[in-house]
């Protein structure tokens, strides 16, 4: 369950919720492709939300039985849009894990040449709009602007038109396909943490400035 204190168990659950919390009042939304759940055992039920303050999850809270609440409310303020949908989620509504995934009912978009996303992940991509289309700066991490993932990249440009800095943390570059989305925009490419954490840190907050002709290399 996300408010299970032994998701701090899984790897990667306690860096993950370090950095979006040292984000701090930087960080207007988080928007993902992934199905899992590290966002969610990061945040817990208050710290995030699909768009909806207050949205009931189904399912119990966490265990032991004196800690169980329900009903598992989403009351944290920071939107968290998933374009692909959940392993937590089906056809019926959202749940408090990720069971939907063993059962192979959950409503994610397959990883196929040509994906579209199902109807039923409408106000996902709406919430990312809203996200995306309201910031001046993105960090994007792990993506790798793919040509099959077309609905996903036309999403992208058209709701960031106003972007002037994309921050890229990846291993290969991808300065060229993040141009071709954002032609007007800085691109900036981080190494991934922990290597390029003190840096992505410092570009979040703006304390640290593009060199002309440094935009495509990652600092060591």
């Amino acid at each position: 369950m996300i408010d299970e204190n032994r998701k701090w168990e899984r790897p990667g659950v306690r860096p993950a919720a370090r950095f979006i919390i040292q984000c701090g009042t930087q960080l207007s939304g988080i928007v993902t492709l992934n199905y899992d759940l590290l966002v969610e055992y990061a945040l817990g039920s208050r710290g995030f939300n699909h768009g909806v303050s207050g949205e009931v999850l189904r399912g119990r809270g966490p265990y032991p039985v004196s800690q169980w609440r329900n009903p598992v409310r989403l009351t944290g303020r920071l939107p968290f849009a998933k374009l692909h949908g959940s392993i937590s989620w089906d056809t019926a509504g959202k749940y408090t894990d990720g069971r939907r995934g063993l059962s192979g009912k959950a409503l994610i978009v397959a990883p196929t040449p040509n994906k579209v996303p199902p109807q039923k992940l409408d106000d996902q991509w709406g919430l990312s709009r809203r996200i995306i289309g309201g910031v001046r700066r993105l960090l994007v991490f792990g993506f790798a602007f793919n040509d099959y993932d077309d609905a996903v990249l036309t999403h992208l440009r058209e709701v960031g038109r106003q972007i002037e800095q994309v921050g890229i943390v990846d291993i290969v570059s991808h300065a060229e396909a993040a141009r071709r989305l954002w032609p007007g925009a800085q691109i900036r490419l981080f190494a991934p943490p922990p290597k390029g954490l003190a840096d992505i840190r410092a570009w979040i907050n703006g304390t640290q400035q593009v060199a002309p002709g440094d935009a495509d290399k990652p600092r060591a």
